[in-house]
């Protein structure tokens, strides 16, 4: 006898109510902006959490106070508020891509706090590289630094510009810009030079991004066994892994980790050709690291009942519906 008041998950007797529930899902995060999801949908289950929209302003701050640095000259409290405000969080793509990073980086402090000790590579890897001084070896390398930089800046609400990929930075760029030459004082001049320099000086091969996709090129991408293990990868590398199958940006797999049954991510990985005994385990520990109930996610059965065919069909519409995340305002 049930001795708590929460709803049972719903029975999936079939791979098409996984594929009908994953859709709908998905149709409802794409088409509202995630940062009024909650002010629009206040009774929906995909309510945003406090501490990642706390950190993605922190992140929207701190993206502010390197373009006002960079763009401006100067970067006082008061520009970089205001700058934080009509700029970064007006910008969709951008601030999408930041509370992407939030839940990210949520998950990866929660790693310890669930028991799972995330070594720094994979162990088939570390065994592959050992002391090699090869091109695989030196992208692990750069990894590790990549992603420790990243989550020990995420503790103080701090996030790099090379976290954004070059299309979404162009864009910020031009909209700072053109909010700049609003304000009074303003040399519209100097203003184009300092917006080309900073583009001219970005290399995305420096950012983390990259070199999680590069180690995947380089390291082979498992499709079944233990390679999959959360406990082995850690979550970022598997949804880079994911992203780099899938071909759905980061941000949208993320954002599936919101989702209280994980339906969209079990669809993804079906498609992606994981056994659905494995699939299972990692949707648990996925659910496990992102505060959500284990025992509501899709079981091996559910699984089973997609075919890989039907889930690869579902995912090319959602890579044809993608594109339209990176346009239209966060508001």
């Amino acid at each position: 006898m049930k001795t708590d008041m929460a709803p049972a998950r719903p029975a999936l007797r079939d791979g098409g109510a996984l594929l009908r529930q994953a859709e709908v899902q998905a149709r409802q995060a794409m088409a509202v902006p995630a940062l009024v999801r909650q002010h629009l949908l206040p009774e929906s289950a995909q309510a945003l959490r406090e501490d990642d929209l706390s950190l993605t302003g922190g992140f929207a701050e701190s993206i502010a106070a390197r373009l006002a640095e960079a763009l401006a000259g100067r970067d006082d409290a008061g520009r970089t508020g205001e700058m934080a405000r009509h700029v970064v969080i007006s910008h969709g793509p951008t601030i999408r891509l930041l509370h992407a990073r939030a839940i990210e980086a949520r998950l990866c402090r929660h790693t310890g706090l669930v028991g799972l000790n995330i070594p720094e590579l994979p162990p088939r890897v570390e065994t592959q590289i050992a002391d090699a001084q090869d091109e695989l070896s030196e992208a692990a390398m750069a990894l590790i630094i990549a992603q420790s930089r990243f989550l020990s800046r995420a503790q103080a609400f701090v996030i790099d510009l090379d976290e954004l990929p070059p299309e979404i930075l162009h864009g910020l760029v031009r909209l700072a810009l053109a909010w700049l030459q609003d304000q009074p004082g303003t040399d519209p001049v100097a203003l184009g030079q300092a917006g080309n320099a900073l583009l001219q000086g970005f290399d995305e091969r420096r950012g983390r991004p990259h070199r999680l996709m590069r180690f995947c090129h380089l390291f082979t991408l498992p499709r079944a066994g233990d390679d999959w293990a959360l406990a082995d990868n850690g979550p970022s590398l598997v949804m880079a892994m994911l992203e780099r199958v899938s071909g759905l940006p980061s941000d949208l797999l993320f954002d599936m980790l919101r989702d209280a049954d994980l339906a969209r991510l079990a669809v993804v990985l079906r498609a992606c050709g994981v056994d659905a005994d494995i699939a299972t385990r990692l949707l648990q520990g996925m659910a496990t690291l992102a505060s959500l109930r284990p025992e509501d996610v899709p079981t091996s059965a559910d699984l089973r009942a997609l075919t890989t065919e039907d889930a690869t069909r579902l995912l090319a519409q959602w890579r044809n519906l993608a594109p339209d995340l990176l346009h239209g305002s966060g508001w």
